[in-house]
């Protein structure tokens, strides 16, 4: 082995990256034919959101892969600011997607990033508050025609 020759390792790896980017190649080949203007007229509003959202997120995160190559330290860089900014979008566009749909947002893991209101609990509270007043104005107009 000379000294400019590469490990036998690194060659099999620099061998399933290519093989894996020429997959990659060719699943995006019928989305890089296509034009943008052409793509997007095809896409309903919150379709073209999420692929500029994914877009956006993609390359910041291989802009993120090669900083942290370079050694670069991440934790107070603009570009974590950045990558927090598209997810908190990207969480926006996924509660706007499930209200459009009918369904109730979703809790748990990915809370929204502005408060809502849980629309079936106040409609108890109210539903209750309501009850409560009606039966304490019975009480009380009994109270008065038994004072009579």
């Amino acid at each position: 082995m000379c000294d400019d020759a590469l490990p036998e390792e690194m060659v099999a790896t620099f061998h399933e990256f290519h093989n894996s980017l020429s997959s990659m190649e060719g699943m995006l080949a019928p989305y890089l034919d296509l034009p943008l203007d052409e793509m997007y007229e095809a896409l309903s509003p919150i379709e073209q959101a999420k692929s500029e959202l994914v877009t956006a997120y993609t390359v910041n995160s291989l802009y993120w892969g090669f900083l942290t190559t370079q050694g670069v330290t991440l934790d107070q860089h603009p570009l974590k600011k950045e990558m927090d900014r598209i997810q908190k979008y990207m969480r926006k566009v996924k509660l706007l997607e499930s209200e459009m749909a009918g369904v109730r947002p979703p809790t748990g893991h990915n809370p929204p990033t502005h408060q809502t209101i849980d629309k079936y609990a106040a409609a108890r509270f109210i539903k209750r508050g309501i009850q409560k007043e009606e039966s304490l104005k019975e009480k009380q107009e009994k109270a008065e025609a038994e004072k009579r």
